[in-house]
């Protein structure tokens, strides 16, 4: 009797953890797509090159994005750079700005300033390096 109670219990918390598992992962799997999806119609909306050229406008010397790098090579590679990329590395290493401010500026979540960071210095990486075939 003993056992069969202890069976019956077992089964009970096998189902609670599935149960618990299950609807954790939908959660965040959600989320993530949200996440992602927000990307994807930042990294797709072309108004990001306007809003760089307005904000370096307004708020710095510069008139373009090319005054600020004297490297040719290096022009070269943030101009195969998506808007959002250039935008994201100019506001967080030109202007030293955190990337807690960067997205408030850039009205995105923080997460996705840190991951169009990383994907963009990857792609500065690989340009660098000789591998050209970066798209914009």
């Amino acid at each position: 009797m003993l056992e069969n109670q202890k069976s019956v219990n077992d089964k009970r918390f096998d189902s609670y953890l599935n149960k618990i598992i299950i609807f954790t992962s939908k959660a965040y799997f959600k989320k993530q797509m949200r996440i992602a999806n927000t990307e994807k119609i930042i990294v797709d909306d072309e108004d990001y090159a306007s809003f760089l050229q307005n904000f370096l406008m307004v708020n710095c010397a510069f008139s373009n994005v090319d005054d600020f790098v004297n490297d040719i090579e290096l022009n070269n590679a943030l101009q195969s750079l998506s808007a959002i990329e250039q935008s994201v590395i100019f506001l967080l290493f030109k202007e030293e700005l955190k990337q807690d401010d960067a997205a408030e500026i850039l009205k995105i979540c923080s997460r996705t300033v840190r991951r169009i960071k990383l994907r963009a210095i990857e792609k500065l990486r690989k340009y660098l390096k000789g591998d050209n075939e970066n798209e914009k």
